[in-house]
């Protein structure tokens, strides 16, 4: 009697657990039925809502620029879609590609750096990640799935605009974690240099701290649950990819940046990028920053920043 009890409790706790990451994977990974529109700065908990103003008159100067919606297949068959927006200039210096982050559109969170960008003298390529906006996708991966999806849009960029051009990668939130892991693949020559914005360490490490965060859950045994759901369902695993990894094989230039009251994205996965980093970087903190803010608190510093390092990198 006493093993049919014990066997009893243990089969309770196991539903519990994965009842709990069935949760957790619906409410992380699974792609939001009612997904985020431009006006989402409107909303009074949005991280723009302080910018609505400035965020209003950005989103109307990328709409008023965009010449295309253009697309292309991804590595496993799904149908992306970016934004492109020619540069002035007859003579464009180049590409810069720009990837939005978690639950965001590429309309929101470039918003304000799109016409900065694009002053520089170059043409914006603006994805929607897969699993976002325009773009098929129905799992969000952190970065696993999406490095590929970057990849290609630098490959996309090479083909289309040629070989005598730059093409810098930028990335806030989830899209910087993109393009660090994408760092550690097989990119064109011509992506001379990353910005990442904010971005985590791993698909694992997020989920970690924002169970702990926001519901005071351990990541033992949750996560473990929620691995092994993720891989059945959307065949991922969430220690698949690494930016620290990824960032151990890069050798292109790396400009980090992090707000220091992000609570969201903790800083010190940002420290843990830059010392991860085996290539030349630099590392720009914002005060008075919150999650994804830094560009939005300190335009000046950032825009500096940025420039200082494009002009250093490109040819």
């Amino acid at each position: 009697m006493g093993i049919w009890i014990a066997a009893g409790i243990v089969l309770v706790l196991l539903a519990v657990l994965f009842g709990a990451a069935g949760f957790f994977f619906r409410f992380a990974i699974l792609r939001a039925k009612k997904e985020r529109t431009d006006e989402e700065y409107e909303e009074g908990n949005s991280i723009w809502n302080p910018f609505r103003e400035r965020m209003r008159e950005a989103q109307s100067w990328i709409h008023q620029h965009t010449a295309e919606h253009v697309g292309m297949v991804s590595f496993d068959g799904l149908k992306l879609s970016a934004l492109y927006l020619p540069a002035e200039t007859a003579q464009p210096k180049g590409t810069m590609i720009v990837m939005h982050g978690y639950r965001s559109l590429a309309t929101i969170d470039f918003a304000l750096e799109a016409e900065f960008l694009y002053s520089l003298g170059y043409r914006l390529l603006i994805p929607y990640q897969r699993a976002h906006g325009e773009s098929e996708g129905k799992y969000i991966t952190y970065g696993v799935r999406e490095r590929f999806d970057c990849r290609d849009w630098a490959r996309y960029a090479q083909e289309r605009f040629g070989t005598r051009q730059n093409i810098f990668l930028m990335g806030i939130s989830m899209g910087a974690s993109t393009v660090l892991m994408a760092s550690g693949l097989e990119l064109p020559d011509t992506v001379r240099g990353i910005v990442a914005d904010c971005g985590f360490t791993s698909p694992w490490n997020i989920m970690a701290h924002v169970a702990k965060r926001d519901f005071k859950l351990p990541a033992f045994p949750l996560l473990y649950a929620l691995d092994l759901l993720a891989r059945i369902m959307a065949g991922f695993g969430l220690r698949e990819a690494d930016t620290r990894r990824a960032l151990q094989k890069n050798t292109r230039p790396v400009l980090f940046l992090h707000g220091r009251e992000d609570d969201f994205v903790p800083l010190r996965m940002t420290e843990e990028n830059s010392r991860a980093c085996k290539a030349e970087q630099e590392l720009y903190l914002v005060r008075g920053a919150g999650h994804a803010q830094s560009f939005a608190r300190d335009t000046a510093g950032c825009e500096e920043k940025i420039k200082t390092f494009v002009r250093r990198w490109e040819k």
